[in-house]
This record gives C-alpha cells, structure tokens and sequence, in this order.
C-alpha cells in the first residue's frame, strides 16, 4: 500500500505547492505538473502485475485474439470489437499483453489530465480525488470500460453545451469498446435539468419501486438484452453487496447538496447535483446485485470538476478587497477544502479495506519476478 500513499501525498502536495506558487494567468505549471500526473499514473499502471479482478481474463482475451484471425474474432466479439481490433493489432506488431495494458492505460490517463486542465478549476484537487475516488483503480481493472468513461469524460463539453450530435459520437464510439456507454445515453436529456422537488421525489418514488421489484421486472425484459448480460443473472456478478457501500454515494451526495449554490454556472450545477443524485440512485441498486455498480461509474466521473468548481468560489472570495473579509473567506476556504481531503482519503481507505477491484495492495512486475524461484527460468 505504501507506493500508493506516497503516490497520493506527493502528486497533491506537489500540486498544491504549484498552485500557490503560480501566477493567476500562468498555465505553464499547470501543464508540466499535469504531464507529470500523467507519467507517474501509467507507469503504475502499466507495470502492475496480476491486480485487478479482470487481469487475467484480458490477459486470455488477448491471447485468443493473438491466435487468431480478424474475420474470425469478430463473430464473437462483434458487440465490443473496437477493442478486440486494438488486441489483434498489437498482437500482431509483436507486442507483449504489457504493451496492451500501458496504451489503454496511457489513453485513459492523458484524457483525464487533459479535461482536467480544461475543465478542472483546481487541477491539484482533481487529481486527489481522481486516485482517492478510485477512477486510478478502474483502470487497473476494468479496461474497456475505463476507455468507455473516458468517451463519456470526453462528452462533458457537448453534454454542457448541448450539442447533440457531439455528445452521440462520443457515446457510440464509446460503446464499441464498452456497451454499457450506450445505456447511459439519455442522461444528455437528464443531466441538464434542473430538478423541482416534485420532480426528486417522483424520481425517488419510481427507485424506491423498481427497487423492490427489480427481479420480476429484470426477467421481463430479460430476452431482450444481449446474451452477455442476460446471463448475469446466473453468475456471481449477481450477488449482492452490504449498505454500506450506499454509504461513499450517500455522503457524496450530501456534500453536493449543501454546496452545490456556491457554483456559479446553472448549467454545471445542474450537471453537478443531477449526478450526485444519479451515482447514489444507481448505488442503491448494488445492495440488490453488485454489477449494476458499473453504470454508476458515469454521472459519478463529473466529481472531478464538481468538488474543484465549489473550491474555487472560496478561493475567489479571498481575494475581494476587504482584508476581514479576505481572511474569513481564506477559513472557510481552508476548512471546506479540509472536508473534500477528508472525504477522498476516507473514501480510498474504505476501498482499500475492501480490496476495491482487487487493487490493493499493489503487486508490480518487479514483484513478479522476485517471486520466480531460483532455476525455475532455465
């Protein structure tokens, strides 16, 4: 666990240190520190050795698709063949299943710091909780929909200015490495929305009933779905988790609620609270089978600008003029900021406690090879 603590303390510090430093209009720093993010995260990633509950299964993958023959894959894999296109060409440049890993993980990453430094209001904090809230993990597990989240991160600007045809490239392609994306779609008509209370608490009302009717209705519409996912029913991805799991979502929500006036922009506060409602929504449902937490990942990604957004107001506010007000302004900045660390640590220790996608603690390739024994290689 130490590579990931020391990971998480010196990528923030650096982080903070820079942003106190830099000029206001100085994003040279902020470029560099972000390019440095980027190295340190796919190098982790790229040299972990058999972490991540779905290591070896891609490791299988890749072998199949090394074997065999484009034309012959596909027929299997003709619902996600956008990354099985990715195995077979890398198999086919002689690459190792390394190399595989280090691409996707490279891809991922970079799109992340690049809409952070777009989008994000304090980069340092984004990164924070992109390792704490365990985006960091879903890479290093869930590979095809890591690159899905990515192409859903990459929709936030069609999704915030309302530019459909954008927002649907970004999904349909998405899907082809992950379908999952697809199901998502119509938040591009629900997250803009400002919700009335009526609203909240039919929405409420309507979980509250499919909840407890999930099963019946999940076997209605059950012959519709592609096969892969209509045999979850009968493996261990139907299983159910603890509520306390619920608990994380609960506490995100909570904290967006009672903050969510200091962001400015109704267009990103509605975005904002409309995913912090959706991400606690879906949570509830891994009470019922754990799987569905997959489509959670989703509204959930936008934290990374949401949390920084509302940081930002207070540090703005320490610069108003008057010296009394400027330094209330710099307390409560100070002390909001000390609640989000707080809740980002307390959300990777939870994580790490429960082995969050089999991350933790980290095994690397150096490991691996320690664990050779003598003569075994020759």
């Amino acid at each position: 666990m130490a590579i990931y603590y020391l990971t998480i303390t010196t990528l923030t510090g650096l982080g903070f240190f820079l942003s106190k430093k830099q000029a206001k209009t100085d994003t040279t720093a902020t470029f560099w520190y972000l390019a440095a993010v980027f190295a340190v995260l796919t190098l982790l990633c790229s040299f972990r050795y058999a972490i991540g509950f779905d290591y070896f299964s891609y490791r299988s993958i890749y072998e199949a698709a090394a074997n065999g023959q484009l034309h012959e894959l596909l027929p299997y894999w003709w619902y996600e063949p956008l990354f099985f296109a990715i195995c077979k060409i890398c198999s086919l440049l002689g690459m190792p299943f390394q190399a595989l890993i280090a691409i996707i993980s490279s891809f991922v990453i970079f799109t992340a710091m690049w809409l952070i430094r777009r989008y994000s209001s304090l980069p340092w904090m984004s990164v924070y909780l992109y390792i704490t809230m365990q985006f960091l993990a879903y890479d290093m597990n869930l590979m095809r929909q890591a690159i899905a989240v990515s192409f859903f991160l990459l929709a936030f600007p069609s999704l915030k200015n309302q530019k459909l045809a954008f927002y649907t490239l970004f999904i349909f392609i998405g899907g082809l490495f992950h379908n999952s994306l697809w199901f998502v779609y119509p938040l591009y008509f629900i997250l803009p929305k400002k919700f009335s209370r009526k609203t909240i608490g039919c929405l409420l009302f309507f979980t509250i009933s499919v909840y407890l009717c999930f099963d019946p209705l999940f076997s209605l519409i059950r012959p519709l779905l592609p096969e892969k996912y209509a045999i979850y029913q009968q493996s261990y991805f139907w299983y159910s988790n603890q509520w306390e799991y619920a608990v994380p979502p609960a506490l995100y929500l909570l904290l967006i609620c009672l903050f969510q006036n200091r962001i400015k922009d109704p267009s990103r506060r509605n975005i904002y609270f409309n995913s912090a409602l959706l991400y606690f929504l879906i949570s509830v449902f891994i009470t019922k089978h754990f799987i569905l937490e997959r489509f959670a990942a989703y509204p959930f990604v936008f934290s990374l600008f949401a949390i920084p957004d509302i940081l930002s107001s207070y540090q703005k506010d320490c610069n108003c003029g008057c010296e009394l007000e400027s330094r209330t302004s710099a307390r409560k900045y100070t002390c909001v900021t000390l609640l989000f660390l707080l809740y980002g640590g307390a959300f990777f220790l939870f994580a790490a406690s429960k082995g969050f996608h089999n991350v933790y603690p980290y095994v690397s390739l150096l490991d691996q090879s320690r664990s050779v024994p003598a003569g075994a290689l020759n």
